[in-house]
């Protein structure tokens, strides 16, 4: 048996993509677990990997920034301002980035879905970028959020595990930079209000 060759495309994405997530990953659940050091060596080193790696206006840069400043924040360094202006400045280009991918269709399990697909490939990259875009401009209004000093708070474990098993192309890093931000905690008067309309 044959297996197929390897693309440059996949090569990379095994070697820097992989460790990315990896070390973001292990962040995420050191966060969880009040280990702040633990995260933030992790998000240290996912940080170096996206400089080494990532296009400059790639968002999972721009998480990596968002997050490794969250954490010097968390320990009273000054730096974490400059790498959170830095990270919305990445956001904010994150269009352009945006505009350069290629979305490969997805395996469907009906015939319907493949035939509609293949009718309108037009309209399927259109949705696709679209929800992309929604996902870049939720993140990007975390990080501002993080960045005005809001708490912040591990990404939701199930959230972040759903889009592992997806395949190594441009959605997955758009899930990425969108669902391993350490997100802003809900402010306690957002959490009330739901019951004490109710009442």
């Amino acid at each position: 048996m044959c297996a197929a060759p390897i693309s440059a495309g996949e090569v990379a994405w095994i070697l820097a993509d992989a460790d990315w997530e990896r070390l973001q990953l292990a962040a995420a659940e050191a966060f969880a677990a009040h280990d702040l050091a633990g995260a933030a060596d992790s998000w240290a080193a996912a940080l170096r990997i996206g400089r080494a790696h990532f296009e400059a206006d790639d968002p999972r840069l721009a998480t990596s920034l968002a997050n490794r400043a969250l954490a010097l924040r968390l320990r009273g360094e000054a730096a974490a301002d400059r790498l959170f202006t830095e990270a919305i400045a990445i956001r904010d280009a994150a269009p352009a980035w945006l505009a350069r991918q290629r979305f490969a269709p997805r395996a469907r399990r009906s015939t319907f879905h493949l035939r509609l697909q293949a009718k309108h490939a037009g309209a399927y990259d259109e949705n696709v970028r679209r929800r992309a875009q929604t996902l870049l401009s939720a993140a990007q209004t975390a990080t501002a959020a993080l960045a005005a000093g809001a708490a912040g708070r591990a990404p939701d474990r199930a959230t972040f595990q759903a889009f592992r098993s997806t395949p190594p192309d441009a959605m997955r890093k758009v899930l990425a930079a969108a669902q391993l931000l350490a997100a802003p905690a809900p402010a306690r008067d957002a959490e009330l209000e739901p019951a004490q309309e109710g009442s």
